[in-house]
């Protein structure tokens, strides 16, 4: 299952293994705006969160799409915290037109910030 979102102050995008959203999963967002405290604290990136509710800020060294897989190359520090691979490979298994809408939200929220 994807899910992607936007409104004037975050972009979203959830990956579900299942429909009802359970199972394993994956949300990137990315604010269009943040505070001192974010930066302060390293926030002022995007955010990666799981099934698990870990929270994971910045981490993705490179990504990409092909055909009906998504690829993605985790720092250490994130993939460890994530409990993924630090080279994985995520099966889209929906519509083309989903993972054109898909790929275009990541474009946006995992552009670098610095």
């Amino acid at each position: 299952m994807v899910s992607v979102w936007r409104d004037e102050s975050l972009a979203g995008v959830a990956l579900a293994e299942r429909d009802d959203s359970s199972g394993w999963n994956l949300v990137f967002e990315r604010s269009f705006a943040f505070t001192d405290a974010d930066r302060k604290a390293g926030q002022d990136t995007y955010c990666i969160t799981n099934e698990a509710g870990v929270a994971v800020y910045g981490g993705v060294d490179g990504w990409s799409i092909a055909g009906a897989e998504l690829k993605l190359a985790l720092a250490d520090k994130t993939s460890s915290q994530l409990g993924l691979a630090a080279e994985t490979t995520v099966a889209l298994s929906f519509a083309a037109a989903s993972i054109q809408e898909l790929e275009t939200a990541l474009k946006t929220i995992l552009a670098p910030t610095r």
